[in-house]
């Protein structure tokens, strides 16, 4: 029986933790590949990176759904899924960090991917086609399956285990810890925070359509900044109170609450940023102590967590 090897992995994260931007990378990978993961919310620090300079796959991915998609400019391809699908909750990219995949190769490991995600009972898989055909020959089958087989290894190790039956899969956002801590913490939690409600059955708009605020450190507010436009038709604001580990969800109708006018009444905008609205919520009364305007009334659910 062979011995098992020791493998060195290189993590860089880009936040700081295992919530944001993560870039893996391990030598003795097939390929050079290189892995880079991300929640919604951070996809725009990933386009940053040097993650999308490359030709790859990618995963779209929520608690026990996914889709998989490959292109030559993965920045414009995940982009146009910001609006055109509003249900997955991360991001991952699989590539070469020295361009040794081929078409060929991207095409069947996409393929692969989809084939597997099929496969699996507890999950849903998004795509409606199987891939473009594969015609690989033998020896880089064997390689893009072992590249595939460490891929899969790397995303259980950052915490996504959709591809494990046998895993319980209650929280796939690329955390090591459970929604509720995350929530409780108050980083980088807004989409934990939708992907919570959604599973309590709360509805909610698509993703975009939803403002989020989780108390301040050390000061008793949220600090809300809606673009102007948003005051112009029916908006939700989710809020976090990291003290009483609650979720307040809020629906505020079309012009309900304006800006500032000539009586001195109304929300104030942002000065380095005339664009959007300063909303400084005081944690228990909901009144903006800016202008005063009393958000309490328009809270519809209260969820704990």
């Amino acid at each position: 029986m062979s011995k098992a090897k020791a493998k060195t992995i290189k993590l860089l994260l880009y936040e700081g933790d295992l919530s944001g931007v993560i870039k893996l990378e391990d030598a003795s990978w097939t390929y050079s590949g290189i892995l880079y993961s991300a929640p919604r919310d951070s996809v725009e620090k990933l386009f940053s990176t040097d993650a999308c300079k490359r030709f790859g796959v990618y995963l779209l991915i929520s608690q026990n759904r996914v889709y998989v998609g490959q292109s030559s400019d993965l920045s414009k391809r995940i982009s146009q899924h910001l609006t055109g699908k509003d249900w997955w909750t991360s991001v991952v990219i699989l590539t070469s960090s020295s361009d040794k995949l081929t078409a060929t190769g991207i095409d069947y490991l996409e393929a692969t991917l989809i084939e597997k995600s099929s496969c699996i009972k507890s999950l849903d898989c998004d795509n409606k086609n199987k891939g473009n055909p594969i015609n690989v020959g033998d020896f880089e089958k064997v390689e893009l399956d072992q590249y595939l087989e460490d891929a899969l290894f790397y995303m259980e190790l950052i915490g996504i285990t959709i591809f494990n039956e046998n895993a319980t899969h209650s929280n796939v956002l690329i955390n090591a810890m459970d929604i509720a801590t995350r929530l409780s913490l108050g980083k980088r939690e807004r989409t934990a925070a939708i992907d919570y409600l959604r599973q309590k059955k709360v509805k909610l708009p698509t993703n975009k359509d939803i403002n989020y605020a989780s108390k301040q450190p050390d000061k008793k507010e949220y600090w809300i900044n809606p673009s102007i436009k948003q005051l112009e038709k029916e908006w939700t604001l989710i809020l976090n109170n990291t003290i009483t580990r609650e979720l307040l969800v809020l629906r505020i109708p079309a012009k309900t609450i304006h800006l500032q006018d000539s009586t001195g009444k109304g929300l104030f905008v942002r000065t380095d940023k005339p664009n959007l609205v300063s909303i400084k919520l005081d944690l228990e009364t909901l009144v903006d102590k800016q202008s005063s305007t009393d958000f309490s009334p328009f809270v519809e659910e209260r969820v704990s967590y």
